[in-house]
């Protein structure tokens, strides 16, 4: 009995250090496995979320048949170089993903029935509430050769807006980031209401 608890106080121990690794909330760290290869996502702390995609984004095209048998088309982008996202501003009702296609041909070669390569999520906040981010001109981004460059080059600025997007080349991934974050502004509001 007594080597049986001589040997459990090192587990103990070392269980008792592990845990300041753990410091992201579940399904924060879960959105930044889900994330990693599109961009970065860090928590600034248990209630707001820095994400800072890979640049340049795609342009995505989403098709739409309004029933006329001609396909129209969607363009999005999202020049944003981070997004600082405070969970309990998002509306989750109204986060939405959609299959979209991003080879810059998309429009031409499209056949009905073809599937995106891409999954754009867009997220949406509460009425009243905006998610900071700081911008850039794609063009001029793309303009630019290898290497770090200053942002003022391509254009960086700060903005606010109501709604953004995120791509996914992994379809699964945007599914179970979009769960993760739905998690997390439901434990966002819990806490912002004990406060």
């Amino acid at each position: 009995m007594r080597q049986t608890c001589l040997f459990a106080i090192p587990i103990v121990l070392l269980s008792a250090l592990s845990c300041p690794a753990q410091s992201l909330p579940g399904p924060v760290q879960e959105m930044k496995s889900f994330y990693a290869a599109s961009g970065s996502l860090l928590a600034m702390d248990d209630h707001t979320l820095l994400i800072e995609p890979r640049m340049p984004g795609p342009i995505c095209a989403l098709p739409a048949d309004p029933g006329s048998g001609k396909t129209t088309w969607s363009l999005f982008t999202f020049p944003l170089a981070s997004i600082t996202v405070p969970l309990a501003a998002v509306d989750e009702t109204l986060i939405a993903e959609d299959v979209v296609f991003t080879q810059p041909d998309a429009r031409e070669s499209y056949k009905p029935g073809d599937v995106g390569d891409t999954t754009m999520v867009v997220i949406v906040s509460l009425p009243g509430k905006q998610f900071h981010t700081l911008t850039y001109d794609r063009d001029k981004l793309l303009q630019l050769g290898p290497g770090p460059h200053d942002p003022s080059v391509y254009g960086q600025a700060p903005d606010d807006v109501e709604a953004f997007g995120l791509t996914f080349a992994d379809h699964t991934a945007a599914s179970a980031f979009v769960a993760a974050l739905k998690r997390a502004v439901a434990a966002a509001r819990v806490e912002r209401a004990r406060n």
